[in-house]
């Protein structure tokens, strides 16, 4: 029987790694371990693309606050220009991730969180098409409620941290990483705060004064100055810790994958000495039985 002690129970999922019935002994144990290596390692590529796309998420928002900070104009200019190219690779990248991670472990919880997280970024594609629709030939001319669409992005943007930091942290620690939980709620702790100083700097920004639709802005002063730009600095903080989380879940399922795969080898090398046996067992019963 195949031993399944290298898999736990993370609090972040109501079921446990699913044991696809390692305890059937009419199960081929060395089978069953491919499927489950087959399904870790396509967990694995799901969150090193999501990690791909968050780490130019990253440079992105560190080298603009650096930027801004430092007043060099003409490196946020070019981040400007660059910024379609980015975008393009941002939502792409992690909706590519997401929908390897969607569905493939039954849990009813992986299943709602993975689902929930999918959807916001499928809102982000639209988003993003909308923000580019002139230069993908959609629309002749640009769309209007920038400042809507901009606090929708920035919304999601927040919630999506928050979950993709419970789903890295809950496989890893399924997968025997229990410190991963702390990395987790560290990092959904920081994003709460960063939530809580964007919408106040999201209050303060829109001109109530006029009716609510379509939304308006309110010019920049000393206030709303230090409340975006410590919304900046906890964005790319809070990008930077979930980046590393997200690619931590992803070696950890690496490093899953090859404890199977050499299990599988152990079991192979296994079954075919007991092949051996056999045949020579029954090679020296016919010589028995000639003479």
């Amino acid at each position: 029987m195949a031993d399944n002690s290298h898999l736990t129970h993370s609090p972040e999922f109501a079921e446990p790694w699913p044991a696809h019935g390692f305890n059937d002994p009419w199960n081929d144990p060395i089978e069953l371990r491919a499927r489950e290596r087959r399904q870790l390692r396509r967990y694995q590529l799901g969150f090193a693309t999501l990690g791909f796309g968050l780490i130019i998420a990253s440079l992105s928002n560190v080298g603009f606050l650096v930027a801004l900070l430092l007043g060099l104009r003409p490196i946020l200019m070019q981040l400007r220009s660059w910024a379609f190219y980015e975008e393009t690779a941002v939502v792409g990248f992690t909706l590519v991730g997401v929908g390897l991670l969607w569905g493939a472990w039954p849990d009813e919880h992986w299943r709602r969180r993975s689902g929930l997280l999918l959807m916001m970024f499928l809102v982000d594609l639209i988003l993003w098409s909308v923000e580019h629709a002139t230069t993908l030939g959609l629309a002749d001319h640009p769309f209007g409620h920038e400042p809507f669409r901009n606090a929708l992005g920035q919304a999601l943007g927040w919630s999506e941290v928050a979950l993709i930091a419970s789903l890295s942290a809950g496989m890893a620690a399924t997968l025997g990483e229990s410190r991963a939980l702390d990395l987790g709620r560290a990092v959904r702790s920081l994003a709460t705060v960063g939530a809580s100083v964007w919408f106040a700097f999201f209050v303060l920004r829109t001109d109530w004064s006029h009716p609510i639709w379509p939304l308006r802005e309110r010019l920049f002063n000393p206030e709303l100055i230090y409340l975006a730009l410590g919304s900046a600095f906890l964005s790319a903080t809070v990008l930077i810790q979930v980046t590393t989380l997200c690619l931590y879940a992803g070696r950890t399922c690496g490093r899953m994958v090859r404890v199977l795969r050499a299990e599988e080898n152990a079991g192979e090398s296994a079954w075919s000495r007991s092949e051996s046996g056999w045949d020579e067992y029954h090679s020296q019963d016919a010589d028995r039985r000639g003479h």
